[in-house]
Parts: C-alpha cells; structure tokens; sequence
C-alpha cells in the first residue's frame, strides 16, 4: 500500500476517517481515535512509544489481509451513515449492555470477596448504561432527524428546518462531552480489569463477562469515531452551508425553486 499524502501532517481522527485500516492500528497501540481524534498522528505515536514509520509499516501489512479493511463510512450520505449508526451500534451497544450487566452481577457475586475490583467493574458498566442509553436516544429521536431534514433541503433546494436547540453546533458539542464521559469510564474499566485478563483459574462467566466488555470498548470507540470524526463535521458543515436562516439558495438568493 502506497500513501497517497503526508502522513505527518494528519491527526489520528482523519486518518481514521479516510483510512479506515488505521483504526486496527490504533486499538492496537492504545491511540485514542475516537475522543482524542484532533491528536496529530506524531504526538500519538510519541506517546505510544512507536514511530510513524513504524506506523506506515502495520498499514502496508494490514493492506495485505483479505477483507482486512473496514467500512468506509465517509462516502455515504449522512441519512445513510446515521441510519447505519443505529443499526449497527445503537441496537449492539444497548443489548450488549442488557446481556453484560446480569453476568457483571453474578460474577461479582461469586468472585467478588476474591476479586475487590469487581465491584467497580458493576459500578462501571451501570454508569455506561446510565450514560449511553438516554445519549443514544437523543440522537434518534433529536439530532439525526434534523439533520435528515436538513440534508434532503439541501439536495431540494428547499428551506431547512429551524431546530428548537438553536444550531446544530449545540447538540455535537453536548453529544462530544458524552463521548468524552463514556471514553473516561471505558478506559477506567480497562485499568480495573487489568487489560481485560481474568484470572485463569475462574469460571466461564468471568471469562466471557471480559469478552463481551472488551468487544464493547472495541464497538463504542468505532462508534463514537464515526460521529466525532465523520458524522458531526459533516452535520455542521451542511448547516453553515445553509447559513442564516437555514436556506439553501439556487442561486437567486431566495432559496426558491425553479
């Protein structure tokens, strides 16, 4: 694989969002891509303890892997991409949590004198579900709608909905301090778990109670990647094109059709 631009000049979010391969390398190496997108890929790196040439070289690997690559979310519409957010993760993310939170329970129940960490490990994954379900939420029933609305004005020519919240700029930048919350809680459960490891001697639920919580932190930081760094700047750009008030103009400057 051959890049086709510089690099070093990229943040970790936009190689994530036009390289869709980078995201293995980044949960690999421990770099943030999701809240932490607007780090230079340098600076990510540094922190790692790897080199941006060594960066390149998983990259070239990867590309060599049959069906290694993951989706490309940036050629869709954003109607598309925020359909496909719900039914890939909003639907995973809130049975997952459903499934996770009775076996968190049972195996604190049973370990828990043995294993102190594991009641941290409940505490956790109740405040992700109190965190996430109502986040996702106002995104269905809020702030995708508008943008729909906005992006079929856009493609008529028609003038755009007037949202209640002001600008679109309200809701992103309240759904990204949630991001932020649900990435603080994600890495304390990979502290308090110790990567994840159960110990080898314990039983079944232990060992898939780890699984299931390490596949969510992989599932959650695609998906807050794909709003923070495709989804929302994409969302407020449609809305400055608009301008004030939300009109897409022809070209007669009244926003009427012909």
């Amino acid at each position: 694989m051959t890049t086709t631009f510089d690099v070093n000049a990229q943040t970790v979010g936009e190689l994530a969002a036009s390289m869709p391969l980078s995201i293995r390398v980044f949960e690999a190496w421990k770099i943030d891509y999701c809240c932490g997108g607007r780090t230079p890929l340098t600076d990510a790196c540094t922190a790692a303890g790897k080199s941006v040439d060594a960066f390149i070289a998983e990259l070239e690997a990867l590309a060599t892997i049959p069906d290694a690559a993951a989706r490309d979310w940036s050629s869709d519409t954003l109607a598309a991409t925020a359909a496909r957010i719900v039914t890939t993760y909003h639907a995973y993310t809130r049975e997952e949590l459903q499934t996770i939170t009775p076996i968190a329970a049972k195996v604190q129940s049973v370990h828990g004198e043995r294993r102190p960490e594991l009641a941290e490990v409940v505490s956790l994954v109740a405040e992700l579900t109190t965190d996430l379900l109502p986040h996702m939420l106002k995104e269905e029933q809020v702030l995708f709608p508008y943008v729909d609305q906005l992006e079929e004005a856009a493609n008529g020519k028609r003038v755009a909905p007037t949202p209640f919240f002001g600008t679109v700029k309200n809701p992103v930048r309240m759904m990204m301090i949630e991001h932020d919350r649900v990435g603080e809680l994600l890495a304390r459960l990979r502290v308090v778990t110790d990567d994840y490891t159960p110990p080898e001697s314990d039983c079944f639920s232990y060992r898939e109670l780890y699984r299931r919580l390490t596949d969510l932190e992989l599932r959650t930081h695609e998906h807050i990647h794909v709003e923070n760094n495709i989804y929302f700047p994409a969302a407020v750009a449609l809305e400055d094109r608009a301008g004030q008030p939300n009109t897409f103009s022809d070209g007669c400057g009244h926003g009427c059709n012909h």
